[in-house]
């Protein structure tokens, strides 16, 4: 058998075919399960819901601390084909992530998601897999680095482009089903088309793993599992365009994700056989509202059910994240909040005229003589060689009053 071939059980794969894998190795030796069986993670952006994220450009530089809550139910089935019976190693299961982003441009960010099993519970495993003869109540998962550039923004419409990284490291339980036995790096590319309506959207990607190993050496019924070809397809839509939300904080998701393998197995059938067991397929409905007045907060919940008996695929999953992002609402730092600042990014010149609009004004009287040349910038005057007259009344004009320097006031409403 070549080397560099991850083996590992499934659910939907029988229990005998299974048991047969992983009883060829010592447990001592190479504790099992160690294998990691998840098909969901949360988006490292922000702005994300639990399967799609935007291709638009980011506000601002910031800081995002965020916690994704989950129940699966029947995560990891073993079927025997010859007696009928149907254990669950893992039968319920609640986890959590924890995710920490850092916006560094308008186009970038990086974080770390780190993910935890608070309890796992099923009807075990032989001691002749686990010495234990079950997998651990409470575990690890493996540490992952991650990054998002946006190549094309659509931050008016139309179409997005953006590329994603993952660094997976072996930081987890070797027992558990949420570890590998090294490192992974993935690269995938994201396409989204806004419209008013909606955002259709779609992924493709590709994901090595580092380190192999022959685990075990041979089996019966054994699978091949090595790289992965992950893919999310799905919209995303503002209830606002059905009359509802009008302040537009909710997101509704629907989403179709999952994987197909990308060696030595291959997708469709092809190379190694066991394609349908490492094939997951999943869809996914989700709600995300965004809280406070910059909308800095987040609150999100949604449902995710498994549309075949692939590795890792739940009957049923239910997710609650909720998150917090920390940044200035002062982008051009003039004093003036985002939300009244008429221009944003340019900082306002602070002269006493006008300046609660957020606007630098180079000419307060409009007279052509740009305020830093103008020896009176309140009053139109014509220009003149004497820098003590330029922009001033000429001699023997009735000279206007000066213009009050009042805050802007807003229109009379009809």
């Amino acid at each position: 058998m070549p080397r560099g071939r991850i083996w590992r059980g499934a659910r939907g794969v029988s229990g005998g075919a299974l048991l047969a894998l992983l009883t060829s190795h010592h447990a001592v030796a190479d504790p099992a399960p160690s294998l990691n069986v998840r098909t969901w993670t949360p988006t490292g952006d922000p702005r994300g819901s639990l399967f799609l994220e935007p291709a638009s450009s980011f506000e601002s530089a910031s800081f995002t601390l965020a916690a994704w809550a989950r129940y699966e139910n029947d995560s990891v089935t073993l079927r025997d084909p010859a007696s009928g019976a149907v254990s669950r190693p893992v039968d319920d299961l609640f986890g959590l992530d924890v995710v920490m982003t850092v916006v560094f441009s308008r186009s970038g960010l990086v974080g770390v998601r780190l993910p935890l099993t608070l309890l796992e519970e099923g009807d075990g495993l032989p001691e002749s897999i686990v010495s234990t003869g079950s997998v651990p109540t409470t575990s690890l998962g493996d540490l992952t680095l991650f990054g998002k550039g946006v190549i094309v923004n659509n931050d008016h419409g139309g179409f997005g482009l953006a590329a994603l990284g993952e660094l997976t490291f072996p930081t987890g339980s070797g027992t558990s089903f949420m570890s590998e036995a090294g490192p992974t790096g993935t690269v995938r590319f994201l396409a989204d088309m806004s419209t008013r309506l909606a955002n259709v959207q779609a992924s493709l990607g590709y994901t090595v793993r580092g380190t192999e190993e022959d685990w075990p050496a041979s089996g019966p019924g054994a699978l091949a599992f090595g790289n992965m070809i992950p893919w999310t397809l799905g919209v995303l839509v503002h209830p606002s365009v059905l009359h509802m939300d009008p302040e537009r904080r909710q997101t509704w998701e629907v989403a179709l994700h999952g994987s197909l393998p990308g060696g030595p197995t291959g997708p469709f059938g092809l190379g190694a056989p066991g394609s349908a067991a490492e094939s997951p397929a999943l869809l996914g409905l989700s709600d995300r509202i965004a809280l406070g007045h910059y909308r800095d907060g987040f609150v999100l919940a949604g449902v995710d059910v498994g549309l075949d008996h692939a590795v890792g695929v739940p009957s049923f999953r239910a997710i609650l994240g909720m998150g917090f992002t920390f940044k200035s609402h002062d982008l051009d730092s003039d004093g003036v909040p985002d939300d009244k600042d008429q221009c944003p990014t340019l900082p306002e010149d602070r002269d006493g005229f006008e300046d609660a609009d957020g606007c630098p004004d180079a000419d307060n009287d409009n007279d052509g003589v740009v305020d830093a040349d103008d020896a009176c910038p309140n009053v139109p005057g014509v220009r003149s060689p004497d820098p003590r007259k330029n922009g001033c009344p000429a001699q023997g004009e009735v000279k206007p009053p000066p213009r009050e320097n009042v805050e802007p006031r807003e229109p009379a409403k009809p």
